[in-house]
């Protein structure tokens, strides 16, 4: 029992709910009209390319990748694709969201962009890209 509370217990954690997330938030995107409709409307207004392919590749690494990260296969692949729509995510979405705050100094202004869920998200993948999915993961029964 004592094994279990470890690091790797945490990075478990994180991995499975940042998968979850994203799992997720990408089967909805493609399975239900409603927000798949919201997704291609967000990739227009943002002047994403090629919309016809986009709006189906993006929810489908979201929903393949976050159920890769649940399992711990192909960590450091799947929260690299996830971070890289995170990073394209916060390029279009960030400087709207941080304006809207009306920040009152540069800390504040840093502090906006630090509680962007995508930017927290990327936090989360880039420690996964860098360490791995843990003891408790697919990565570390197949090596």
């Amino acid at each position: 029992m004592l094994d279990l509370i470890s690091p790797d217990s945490s990075i478990l954690l994180l991995r499975a709910a940042t998968g979850a997330f994203f799992g997720i938030s990408g089967f909805n995107k493609l399975f239900n009209r409603g927000r798949h409709e919201s997704l291609r409307a967000n990739l227009v207004k943002n002047k994403i390319p090629f919309i016809r392919v986009n709006e189906w590749f993006v929810p489908g690494v979201e929903f393949v990748a976050g159920s890769f990260l649940v399992l711990g296969l192909l960590t450091q692949v799947s929260a690299l694709m996830l971070a890289t729509i995170c990073l394209v995510a916060t390029c279009c979405e960030g400087p709207g969201k941080v304006k809207t705050w009306h920040c009152i100094n540069k800390a504040d202004k840093l502090d906006t962009w630090l509680y962007l869920p995508e930017i927290i998200y990327g936090i989360v993948l880039l420690s996964l890209i860098l360490g791995g999915g843990g003891r408790f993961s697919l990565d570390k029964v197949f090596q």
